[in-house]
C-alpha cells in the first residue's frame, strides 16, 4: 500500500510540473486557457496554438524520456553493482552520437524523424555489439569496461567527423547538449512505445538482477541464466535510453539520480523501477520548465539544466562514498 501511495503522491507532482510547464514560459497563460486546449481545442486562440503546437510536446517528450533515463539508470547500476553507474556506462550515448553524425556527414541536414531514428538505431547496434565484447558469465564488470572501451572509440570517430564537416558540428552541437526545443509530437509517439517496452523488460528482469546483485554463484544456485539474465537488461537500458536519445540527444544525470532518490522509499529492485518513472519524469519536467522560464524570453536546454544541479549532486554522491569507504 505504501508503494501506490508513493507512485500517486509522484506522478501528481509530475501532473502538477507538466500543467506548470504548459502555463509558464517565455509567455504566462492563465490555467483556464490550457484546459481549454486540452478539452475544447481553439486552433483560432493564439495560447491554445502555442500550448498545443510547441509545449505539449515537450512536456510529453520531457516525460518520456525522463521516465526511461530513471529506469536505464536503475538496471545499469544493479547489473554493475555500482551506485555512479548511468546509461552512458554501455556505450549507448556514443553509439547514438556516432550514428547521428555519420548520417549528417552522409546525407547533410535532415529532418528531426530522422534523426531520432538514426539515433535509436545507433543505440540499438551500441547495446548488441557492447554485450558481445562483455561475454557471456558474470558481466558485472566486463560489461562497463566493454561500454566504456565502446564509447572512448565511437567518441573518437565523432569528433573526427565533426572536424571535417561544419555543417554535422553546428547541427550535432545542438543535438548533443540535450533539448527538447525541437521535440516532434509524432516522432516522440512512436518512440514512447520502445521507451514502454524497455520499462517493461526491466520490470521483468527486476528480481533476476537482485538475486544476481548478492553474487553469481547465489544466482545459479537459485537457477538463472547469468548471461541471459545480463542480456535481458542491457536490453532494457538499450531500449529506454535509446528512446530517450532518440527524442533529445545524450541528456545526463537522470538516469545517476533518480535511481538514488528511488532507493531511499525502500522496496526491492522492481519497486525502485516503478518510483524510478515518475521521478525521472519529474526531474526533466521541473528542469526543462526552469530551464524555459528562468532565462526567458530565451532559454537553457535541458541538458544545462540537468548539469548545473547535477554536477554537485554527483559531488555528494562521490564524497558520500568516499567516507564510507573510510
Amino acid at each position: 500500500m505504501s508503494l501506490i501511495r508513493h507512485l500517486a503522491l509522484l506522478w501528481l507532482a509530475v501532473l502538477a510540473g507538466s500543467v506548470a510547464a504548459l502555463c509558464l514560459g517565455a509567455l504566462d497563460y492563465p490555467l483556464h486557457a490550457a484546459w481549454a486546449m486540452l478539452t475544447d481545442y481553439d486552433p483560432a486562440d493564439p495560447a491554445q496554438a502555442i500550448m498545443a503546437g510547441m509545449r505539449l510536446p515537450r512536456v510529453i517528450a520531457a516525460v518520456v524520456v525522463g521516465a526511461a533515463l530513471a529506469v536505464a539508470g536503475v538496471i545499469m547500476q544493479a547489473m554493475t553493482r555500482n551506485p555512479l553507474a548511468d546509461p552512458g556506462l554501455t556505450g549507448v550515448n556514443a553509439g547514438a552520437a556516432l550514428a547521428v553524425v555519420l548520417g549528417l556527414y552522409a546525407f547533410g541536414a535532415v529532418s528531426q524523424p530522422v534523426v531520432a531514428g538514426l539515433a535509436l538505431l545507433g543505440a540499438a547496434l551500441a547495446a548488441v555489439l557492447v554485450r558481445l565484447l562483455a561475454g557471456g558469465g558474470d558481466s558485472t564488470l566486463r560489461l562497463p569496461l566493454a561500454g566504456a572501451a565502446f564509447g572512448t572509440l565511437c567518441l573518437s570517430l565523432v569528433a573526427l567527423i565533426v572536424l571535417l564537416n561544419p555543417e554535422a558540428r553546428n547541427i550535432y552541437r545542438f543535438w548533443m547538449v540535450g533539448s527538447l526545443a525541437v521535440s516532434d509530437m509524432a516522432a516522440v509517439l512512436r518512440l514512447a512505445p520502445i521507451a514502454g517496452i524497455g520499462i517493461v523488460i526491466a520490470l521483468l528482469a527486476a528480481r533476476p538482477i537482485e538475486a544476481l546483485m548478492l553474487g553469481v554463484e547465489m544466482g545459479s544456485a537459485l537457477g538463472l541464466n547469468v548471461g541471459r539474465v545480463m542480456g535481458l537488461g542491457l536490453a532494457a537500458v538499450a531500449m529506454t535510453a535509446g528512446a530517450s536519445v532518440a527524442i533529445a540527444g545524450p541528456v545526463g544525470f537522470i538516469g545517476l539520480i533518480a535511481p538514488h532518490i528511488a532507493r531511499r522509499f525502500g522496496g526491492g529492485l522492481a519497486a525502485q523501477v516503478l518510483l524510478a518513472c515518475p521521478i525521472g519524469a519529474g526531474l526533466a519536467v521541473f528542469a526543462d520548465l526552469a530551464g524555459r522560464w528562468f532565462a526567458r524570453p530565451a532559454e537553457l536546454q535541458l541538458g544545462i539544466v540537468l548539469a548545473m544541479v547535477g554536477a554537485p549532486a554527483f559531488m555528494i554522491l562521490v564524497r558520500r562514498m568516499l567516507r564510507e569507504a573510510a
